[in-house]
């Protein structure tokens, strides 16, 4: 096996960080200009493989990741791994379950749509948080892409989940009047190819393989899919914005 060199090593971590740094600047660049100082601690509630994490990780003294997948958190093992970035750790368990401690700015982002008993889900995010709670939400749940395939293969409209619209007027009965900016939302939602996008549509369908609606998705989908430079998405579909959402731990909104 050839070896490999500490320089080379260093230059393979320094392109990774490159990497991790160019993926999230757009997204999070309301959150690290005002927010994020090197003495910054993060709790990301959700975070998946790091999208949000290990960019953070760069910037701020420590990010606890709570996410339940454990997938997920291989994946954002790996990527800090790679990266060589050691301020970082996870917690493999749901946020209603997770024993964790309190960290300055509280971070949930694209994870409250699913959720079934969101006030407790809330409330917890508020006590956890010293300084600043963010939730990051889209004015539509992420599955509601192939909501126009829902008739085409269930023969009914599709419930959509909540999102941004239906949030706040939970926070505000809950006492919590927070800022919100909305964001750039960029291109309309895309996945690469095809192939990508019939997988993705047969899972959030509840379609089965080989049952009598398996086929559905695919005749649907040729029908509606369109390609563009950047992927393939669905006709008509237009980008919608998205929220950021956030407060301090006593409720109320503030500038700064």
């Amino acid at each position: 096996m050839m070896a490999v060199s500490g320089a080379t090593m260093q230059s393979a971590a320094e392109a990774w960080k490159a990497r991790i740094e160019a993926h999230g600047e757009q997204s999070l660049r309301a959150l690290l200009a005002e927010w994020i100082t090197p003495e910054t601690t993060v709790l990301d509630v959700g975070g998946d493989a790091g999208r949000y994490a290990l960019p953070l990780a760069l910037r701020c003294r420590r990010v606890t990741v709570v996410e339940p997948s454990p997938s997920m958190v291989a994946q954002l093992r790996e990527g800090a791994k790679e990266a060589e970035i050691e301020n970082i750790s996870s917690v493999e368990a749901g946020w209603e379950d997770a024993r964790v401690g309190p960290a300055d700015l509280v971070l949930c982002a694209n994870v409250v749509y699913g959720v079934k008993d969101i006030a407790p889900f809330l409330r917890k995010l508020d006590e956890k948080a010293r300084e600043r709670v963010v939730i990051v939400a889209w004015m539509d749940a992420p599955p509601s892409i192939f909501s126009p395939l829902w008739r085409a293969v269930h023969g009914e409209d599709r419930v959509e989940l909540p999102a941004l619209p239906e949030l706040l007027p939970v926070l505000w009965e809950m006492g919590i009047f927070p800022n919100v900016e909305i964001v750039d939302a960029g291109r309309p939602r895309s996945t690469p190819n095809l192939d990508v996008a019939l997988a993705m549509a047969r899972h959030l369908l509840f379609v089965r393989p080989g049952s009598k609606e398996d086929n559905r998705p695919e005749e649907a989908a040729r029908e509606m899919a369109v390609e563009t430079p950047e992927g393939v998405t669905l006709r008509g579909h237009r980008a919608r914005p998205q929220g950021v959402v956030w407060w301090r731990p006593d409720g109320k909104a503030q500038s700064g």
